[in-house]
């Protein structure tokens, strides 16, 4: 860590840092970490006010005029000799007490030295953004008002139905005497500001403005206690037993629970959570994505009440403060806490921790490219419950072949359980292959073909839903010229531009990496054709041929463009739930972990572009995906139906997908990696560098393999490259990479982070990436 910061003067382990901070005389002088440079800068502060500070402290100084918030990395009580003689500045302030706990450092060290980063650089990025860097100086919030949401009546027998989540937030506030804080409602209960705005257009909510100094309402605050729990649903076998071997495995057990979509995962998730709060210990339940964190509230909001805390990059910058600060007050012995969030969430300072959970572990989202650390929150997490003893469950129908590799007799050390069958001894959906080439062949030429149109056709009047997975966002996937063949492209990326089109027929042209956008050109810009063809399609090109083709069928987006903002997945999704579509079209975002229960058919479109990828990982990728595609479908009363196009019938991952037996592909996939001493028979490590000049950027990486070169081979590892990365530009921004490649279990053969930076172009950015998803 930071020097000083683990200082003998630190509180031990398993006290309140705070607390025992205050019983120490107040240091002289702090020394503080300060966001100055590429990797932040330690200077002194003088303590005038004898402020009770301590290593781990957050403070505000001034840099440079600036009000900053730094890091205490040592507190001292005589003057360093080189700034004896200057005129220090003070310390303005103590923003918040022990907010790096001495248990806490061990995690952020160990993450640190396994990401090939420093400790500074891993404490910014896993710290609340806002805590550390310049920031602007705030008033005090004496004398401030807040506000206080108000039942005011119940709704008419004449009101239109409400949706679902506004139902919840006036049952929630009729358990809580009709009123509570605004503040209280998004940042500890979950709700969003536009769900109350909503109500109180109504007229079934009221706002009124009361002061700071007036007592927090019946209605209760972040702490209030966790409600009766509802009754708990009844178990199959199969849950049963992993319940039980669960709540006997003993601490720091890690464990792998191989369940097929629809198998109940979840309630044995929230079972040995309930476990472990009843034994005074925190739970983190984790999901790959934001759009799953909905689903999984609500499910962890119904068990144990509206006090659980959520944590994601959705949320605002003092939501996320708010959410740290309780789970440390839960250290403190406010009681155990229930966090749901994302990959972030990891490194979240609950204490005493019991279990973490990661829903759908092998998913590729766990993982962080960049900025740097460029950490994977499964192995995090392994190490988080190596360090404080506690469980950890990876729930998966489609389990990673590195998970499955380490649940092997001769490999691991991971228990699995399984849940073989679906809830109500329900079918798995039934899978139909749709040759398109044969299709094409009888004259059908259209971007839907007959088996699916004629599948949709009876979904309304049958009171049926169904999901369709397009590989692509947008309205086509680019623009080219008939005459000379050119593409259209990003004059800032090497990518193509997407089409897109509003509602009234205005197209225009958007870059999905750097989100440039520019207007249709009425001819080419190479031979100056007007013959422009725009080819493929992407979620809006397949929703408008839905609404052509098929009269009356109701149609909703689900991808990137339609979800964003606070609330953005859940409105999406509870419409659907609502009954106010009959068909949900999105990205891959949509095959992930969602309870659908009225969906009976599940559809991909183009299944080749997810086939064809040049990845090592793209047939175990793939076939992940259209299984978890498939569980969507069949979940409620009615059977299933999983139907896929494609122009590769014949394909191996579309041959296992049809047998349904995703354990026989892992072994193949295993034989065939192990023989080829690949991934994760084998180690790797990639290095990306970016800049804005193409020529820096290439001599910074041959500067940089160069120097790798010698002491990568002497240690068994092989380097490749350097060469340009598969997208050469992005933002400006000219990217190379250095792919090494060595010994499985074998540390990265690679000199300190500073020493590989001090190689390179002022101007050029460097990541490092352990063990890399993407290659």
């Amino acid at each position: 860590m930071p020097p000083g910061l683990a200082a003998a003067d630190t509180p031990a382990a398993g006290t309140d840092p705070a607390a025992a901070n205050a019983l120490l005389p107040p240091p002289e002088w702090v020394e503080v970490w300060l966001e100055a440079g590429r990797e932040g800068r330690v200077f002194t502060y003088s303590n005038p006010d004898g402020l009770p500070l301590a290593p781990g402290d957050l403070v505000r100084v001034r840099l440079q005029g600036r009000p900053h918030g730094g890091l205490v990395v040592a507190a001292l009580n005589h003057c360093p000799a080189n700034v004896a003689d200057k005129a220090l500045q003070p310390v303005l302030a103590a923003l918040e007490h022990a907010a790096v706990h001495p248990d806490w450092q061990r995690l952020i060290t160990e993450v640190a030295r396994q990401c090939h980063t420093s400790a500074f650089r891993t404490l910014r990025s896993v710290l609340p953004p806002g805590w550390l860097g310049a920031r602007p100086a705030r008033g005090s919030a004496t004398g401030r008002q807040q506000l206080l949401i108000q039942r005011t009546e119940q709704p008419r027998p004449d009101t239109p139905p409400l949706p679902r989540r506004q139902r919840q937030l006036l049952d929630h506030l009729d358990a809580r005497g009709g009123q509570r804080l605004l503040r209280d409602l998004i940042e500890a209960d979950g709700f969003g500001r536009g769900v109350v705005r909503n109500l109180e257009t109504r007229g079934l909510l009221r706002r009124q403005a009361i002061s700071r100094s007036t007592p927090p309402p019946d209605g209760g605050t972040a702490g209030t206690p966790l409600d009766p729990r509802p009754p708990e649903p009844g178990l199959t076998p199969a849950q049963a037993a992993a319940v039980s071997a669960l709540l006997a495995a003993p601490a720091g057990q890690e464990t792998l629970l191989w369940g097929v979509t629809g198998a109940g995962k979840t309630e044995v998730y929230l079972r040995v959570a309930a476990h472990h709060l009843d034994h005074g210990r925190c739970v983190l339940m984790l999901t790959p994505e934001i759009g799953l964190v909905p689903q999984l509230l609500d499910r962890a909001r119904q068990r144990f009440g509206p006090t659980i805390l959520e944590y994601h990059s959705g949320l605002t910058e003092r939501e996320r403060i708010a959410c740290w600060r309780a789970c440390r007050a839960a250290a403190r012995g406010d009681g155990p806490r229930v966090v749901v969030g994302t990959r972030s969430a990891i490194f979240l300072p609950l204490a005493p921790l019991g279990l973490i959970v990661l829903d759908e572990e092998h998913d590729a989202s766990w993982k962080q490219e960049s900025p740097m650390p460029c950490y994977h929150a499964r192995e995090v997490a392994r190490l988080r419950c190596r360090l404080e003893g506690s469980q950890l469950l990876l729930g998966s129908a489609t389990p990673s072949l590195e998970s499955w590799l380490r649940v092997q007799p001769a490999m691991g050390s991971m228990a699995l359980l399984t849940l073989p069958e679906r809830i109500g001894e329900r079918p798995l959906p039934a899978v139909r292959v749709v040759d398109m080439r044969q299709e094409l062949a009888e004259g059908h030429r259209r971007l839907l073909s007959r088996p699916l149109l004629d599948r949709l056709t009876v979904l309304r009047e049958r009171g049926e839903q169904a999901v369709v997975l397009v590989p692509r966002r947008g309205y086509r996937s680019f623009l080219s010229c008939r005459s000379c063949g050119t593409v259209v492209q990003c004059p800032h990326c090497d990518v193509a531009l997407t089409v897109h089109r509003r509602r009234g027929g205005e197209e225009w042209l958007r870059c999905h990496w750097c989100d440039h956008r520019q207007a249709l050109a009425s001819r080419c810009p190479q031979c100056g054709s007007s013959a422009f063809k725009p080819f493929g399609a992407g979620t809006q090109r397949v929703m408008e041929r839905l609404e052509e083709d098929l009269e009356g069928l109701r149609v909703l987006r689900f991808d990137a463009d339609t979800t964003r903002g606070r609330d953005g997945h859940r409105r999406v999704l509870d419409a659907f739930r609502d009954g106010q579509a009959d068909v949900l079209v999105g990205t891959q975002m949509l095959a992930k972990g969602m309870d659908l229960p009225s969906v009976t058919l599940a559809a991909v479109l183009a299944a080749d572009g997810l086939l064809h990828r040049p990845d090592l990982r793209a047939g175990e990728q793939c076939l992940q995906l259209l299984f978890q595609l498939a569980g969507r479908a069949g979940r409620g009363e009615r059977p299933g139906e999983v139907l896929v196009q494609t122009y590769s019938p014949d394909h191996p991952v579309i041959r296992h997908l049809v047998d349904g037996r995703y354990g026989r592909f892992l072994t193949e996939e295993a034989a065939l990696r192990r023989n080829a001493g690949l991934v994760p028979f084998s180690r790797a490590c990639l290095l990306r560098l970016a800049g804005p000049s193409a020529s820096a950027t290439a001599t910074s990486a041959t500067a940089l393999a160069e120097r790798l070169r010698s002491g990568g081979a002497a240690a068994g590892w092989f380097l490749i490259g350097p060469a340009p990365a598969p997208v050469a530009r992005v933002a400006g921004r000219s990217r190379w990479q250095i792919l090494l490649h060595g010994p499985a279990e074998s540390p990265l053969p690679l000199p300190p982070e500073e020493e590989l930076r001090r190689l390179l172009h002022r101007e050029v950015s460097l990541a490092i990436d352990p063990d890399p998803l993407q290659l």
